[in-house]
């Protein structure tokens, strides 16, 4: 059997962007992340990971930073949740609701996976 925990939809800010004017405004993303455990859950914390303690990481290493693409974003956080003892590996997906007026899709996502 193999143990994952998840956080979906975590709401942070910053910057993200590479043409000029994209990268002056904070812009809100949402972060989906599963991380695998090293070992099954045993009945106390010392085999998982705490969900509050994975999420004040990444808000640490993401909210109010800037970055050119959505890409940095999701191996930031991927690097960040991975260093957690317990974490075998780690899935994460970002998603910009920021898209060109006229455009007609709702947002871009980007995904990666790190062992």
């Amino acid at each position: 059997m193999t143990s994952q925990v998840g956080i979906k939809g975590l709401k942070l800010s910053c910057k993200i962007g590479v043409d000029t004017g994209e990268d002056l405004f904070e812009r809100v993303i949402r972060v989906d992340v599963k991380a695998r455990l090293k070992e099954d859950y045993k009945g106390d914390i010392s085999s998982t990971v705490s969900y509050s303690e994975i999420a004040k990481k990444i808000r640490e290493n993401v909210e109010g930073k800037e970055f050119k693409l959505i890409e940095d974003v999701a191996i930031t956080v991927a690097k960040t949740v991975s260093s957690f003892a317990t974490v075998s590996s780690v899935s994460v997906k970002v998603i910009k609701y920021a898209v060109p007026a006229g455009a007609d899709y709702a947002y871009f996502v980007y995904s990666v996976v790190k062992p």
